[in-house]
């Protein structure tokens, strides 16, 4: 009988699971595979879908574009690559291909378009990380019948290069992220999920890319719930203050030398991927990241946010709409390097180092935190957590406030502070003698990861999972965690009210409270009211842009001896093009004090091909017809300058390939390592100095 009833309840909600599913999206159809929750329950499993064309060539630090369509049936079974990164955990080395705009989808029903869709968004510092199901296996999520979907998105430098341009507006990692769910909207109803019901979540740095959707004009209106864990937006040291500055620094840690904006981005999209990244790590420890901005608006072009945070948010222009949000107990453990107390004032404050209120706010926080000293080991508790507050717990402190004063939605808020074998952050809590739970501990009880497969977790540790994954469902299902009591949810959690700051208190046992760490957030209420300005903070980027376009300069009125000018007699000859070009030079006599410069790239290919000739300054003298070369892959040449002297021929990583249209204009670049791609062109050249000739306005 109870066989019967199971198998009829299978029945109404799709039938029994096919081994090889098959579903139609806007691009074609995917092909995924069933397979079992731990505790033996069946869903439907669709990975390595793209959302986006892949960000290589052109595309490169570009918005993403719509996915291209697909012939046959693509094979969704396993994951797509991760972008770009080093990997934080395992091999501490590169992994990663640009390649790597993909999502995941795991859902118990193909049939019908009702549930609710929970979109993850990793964290990492937007410099690591990955959707993978090594890490966030949808799998207890699933089973309290929702639709579970991980993305993917551009990370690091790759990610958030910002040059305050209409090319380069910065924040494609976002826009990935926004390019993603506005697939799975148009596409999730296949899936069996619901498109108007889409709960967007994320965990530290997806954490803030939840807080920036909700105040984004072009992503708010695509979700209906956000829960923001242990990150938020309201923090000014997530967006970069300086990006035009920071693209130079990473120039110059390439060994580069470019200076305007044109310059940078051609140095850029020449270098691979692996260098890019492992530049980027090398001044991540030197304190610069590549993450968020707030861009400038340009016509025509899509932003995701373009003004301050908190202007956005005390204005009440975020979206209006239910939110979680909440942090663990001890967000940060980061090694002491100082003992000054000042440092860990927030920037935003703008108080002067050494001054009087400097010293007194100092002062306060010693007492307010410290029992005793504030140095040496006996204190690392106590330093933990005023470090955990400064950095998270304050500014999540901070949103909630001004977020319930401007919406008339249901906010919730939480402390996770419990302390399990599921607690990724265990051993090295443990190691340092301290019992609290850590950054990113609730994603142990949220998600199957591959961390904790030989983890044997206590009888309570399976409590706290199954109350973990009952309030966030329930949250995505409702918008409310808590609709009834039960067994696991012994406790209705209030949402906060303008007068009071209620909160879950997630520990061993749930405990509804209000105003949590109320002694340390009034001192910091204070502190921000007296000295936080709003019309300080910061605003579009202001860095001056310099173009190639920008620049005059002068034609000299000598002509270097290495090129050929326009007197050239029509009985000298040709230079002779090979595989791609080679650079003859012709014999005079220099001025003694004048350097030949060097032409460190070569020439463009069209279906006519034409050598431009030109002089130390970059400007044509001579363009000469040649025959079209079909190679399309150039070999090494060494140039011999006009003194005789090699010089050394670029890196390979550095040459750029472009294929010019009939009316001289390049239609497309990539760089010389990547794989060809089907719809890039395979008969292309070089020629360094392309973009500054259009720069001018172009040379017909």
């Amino acid at each position: 009988m109870m066989l019967a009833v199971n198998e009829f309840l299978d029945d109404l909600r799709g039938g029994r699971m096919t081994e090889a599913p098959i579903v139609t999206v806007e691009q074609g159809q995917l092909q995924g595979k069933t397979v079992n929750s731990p505790s033996g329950k069946g869903f439907y499993s669709f990975q390595g879908i793209p959302y986006a064309k892949p960000p290589l060539g052109t595309l490169r630090f570009k918005a993403p574009e719509p996915a291209d369509p697909w012939d046959g049936v693509r094979d969704a079974t396993s994951e797509g690559n991760v972008c770009p990164q080093i990997d934080p955990i395992l091999t501490k080395e590169f992994i990663g291909d640009e390649n790597c705009l993909y999502l995941n989808i795991y859902t118990p029903n193909l049939d019908g378009a009702f549930l609710p869709v929970m979109i993850y968004i990793h964290g990492g510092g937007f410099k690591n990380g990955s959707g993978s199901a090594s890490l966030y296996g949808g799998d207890f999520l699933v089973e309290k019948d929702v639709v579970v979907v991980t993305i993917n998105h551009r990370l690091g430098a790759l990610g958030f290069l910002s040059l305050n341009t209409p090319e380069v507006p910065g924040n494609a990692g976002l826009k990935d992220i926004v390019q993603a769910i506005r697939w799975v909207k148009e596409n999730i109803h296949n899936f069996g999920g619901n498109s108007g019901n889409l709960t967007v979540f994320g965990e530290s740095s997806g954490g803030v890319a939840t807080a920036i959707l909700t105040a984004s004009h072009t992503a708010k209106v695509l979700i209906s719930k956000a829960i923001i864990q242990s990150g938020t937006a309201i923090d000014n040291s997530v967006f970069q203050k300086s990006p035009i500055s920071n693209a130079r620094r990473l120039v110059q840690q390439l060994g580069g030398e470019a200076e305007d904006v044109d310059d940078i981005l051609e140095f850029l999209n020449a270098t691979s991927a692996r260098e890019l990244v492992e530049a980027t790590e090398k001044l991540s420890n030197e304190g610069l990241n590549f993450g968020a901005t707030i861009e400038k608006e340009f016509p025509g072009v899509e932003s995701v946010i373009t003004e301050s945070f908190s202007d956005i948010l005390t204005s009440g222009r975020v979206a209006n709409i239910p939110i979680m949000i909440g942090s663990t107990t001890l967000e940060l453990t980061l090694e002491r390097k100082s003992d000054d107390l000042q440092d860990l004032i927030p920037e935003e404050l703008h108080i002067e180092r050494n001054s009087e209120q400097s010293l007194e706010i100092a002062d306060k926080i010693k007492s307010l935190y410290f029992k005793g000293s504030h140095t040496g080991v006996e204190s690392l508790n106590e330093y933990f957590e005023l470090l955990s507050d400064t950095m998270i717990n304050i500014h999540t402190h901070r949103h909630v406030k001004y977020l319930v004063q401007v919406s008339n939605k249901p906010i919730y808020y939480y402390k996770f502070d419990y302390v399990g074998e599921l607690n990724w952050s265990k051993k090295l809590l443990s190691s340092l003698g301290l019992h609290h739970a850590g950054h990113m501990d609730e994603l142990g009880y949220l998600f199957k990861n591959e961390i904790m497969k030989d983890v044997e977790p206590t009888p309570q540790d399976l409590k706290m999972r199954e109350r973990m994954v009952r309030m966030w469902t329930n949250f995505a299902k409702s918008g409310n965690p808590t609709p009834e009591e039960n067994y696991y949810l012994t406790v209705t959690w209030l949402p906060v009210t303008r007068d009071n700051l209620y909160y879950l208190n997630l520990g061993s046992e749930l405990s509804l409270g209000s105003n949590p760490d109320k002694e340390k957030m009034d001192f910091w209420d204070e502190v921000y009211s007296k000295y936080f300005r709003i019309w300080e903070q910061p605003k579009a980027i202001t860095e001056e842009v310099v173009r190639k376009s920008d620049k005059i300069v002068p034609v000299p009125e000598q002509t270097p001896a290495a090129f050929h000018d326009e007197t050239t007699p029509e009985s000298e000859p040709t230079p002779e093009v090979v595989s791609p070009v080679q650079i003859v030079e012709t014999p005079a006599e220099p001025e003694p004090s004048q350097t030949e410069e060097v032409i460190d790239q070569i020439e463009v290919v069209q279906e006519t091909t034409l050598v431009e000739v030109t002089d130390n300054n970059g400007f044509v003298k001579e363009e000469v017809p040649t025959e079209p070369i079909t190679k399309s892959e150039p070999e090494p040449v060494n140039i011999i300058n006009g003194n005789g002297n090699e010089v050394k021929k670029p890196r390979t990583s550095n040459e750029i390939k472009m294929v010019q249209q009939p009316n001289g204009t390049p239609k497309d670049v990539i760089r010389a390592n990547d794989p060809p791609e089907d719809d890039l062109p395979k008969n292309i050249g070089v020629n360094k100095f392309v973009n500054f000739f259009e720069s001018l306005g172009g040379k017909k």
